[in-house]
């Protein structure tokens, strides 16, 4: 299958600019799914928020970034577990502090979905610019890993699925970036 912005495309994603016509292709190979940007994307194509180069095999829930379209990659066996993540409501802005979310907001400023080399800010950018302790930035990044349940992951993968997950859900809006 084919994902891009082409009609011709089996996946379109037709709205979002920043997707080639040609984006990536999922592919069955030996009863494994996977994913393959050859270059054929201008903007890249990241899953659960590293950038694919070549080819990388997908597991169900895998978070796959084309463009600034987020998709969800399910193999159609469905689970308990992930029928509960499914229905689980997405935070609301009045869930968070104040303080929480112009910590999110200072971790969202750089990233940009256009740009494929794009990285959420350190703690010690955040706390730099929002004149505050590395040690009480990294309270509200523990907190807010926590509200916006992000799983456990490497340091760096956790931060960008945190940026995903507060733009998916409307807390954090593309402007205020």
């Amino acid at each position: 299958m084919t994902i891009g912005r082409s009609n011709a495309a089996d996946i379109t994603v037709p709205a979002d600019a920043t997707v080639s016509r040609l984006h990536a292709i999922i592919e069955r190979v030996s009863g494994c799914w996977i994913i393959i940007d050859d270059g054929l994307s201008k903007n890249g194509t990241f899953v659960n928020g590293e950038r694919v180069g070549g080819r990388r095999k997908l597991s169900s829930g895998d978070r796959i970034r084309v463009g600034r379209s987020l998709l969800v990659f399910r193999d159609g066996a469905s689970s308990e577990e992930e029928m509960t993540i499914a229905l689980s409501p997405l935070l609301i802005r009045n869930s968070l502090t104040d303080a929480q979310i112009m910590v999110l907001k200072a971790l969202c400023r750089p990233y940009d979905a256009r740009s494929a080399y794009s990285y959420p800010a350190s703690n010690g950018q955040i706390a730099s610019d929002l004149c505050l302790t590395v040690s009480t930035v990294k309270t509200h990044m523990r907190a807010l890993f926590q509200k916006f349940r992000v799983p456990d992951l490497p340091p760096n993968q956790k931060r960008s699925f945190l940026v995903e997950r507060a733009i998916e859900s409307g807390v954090i809006v593309d402007h205020e970036q």
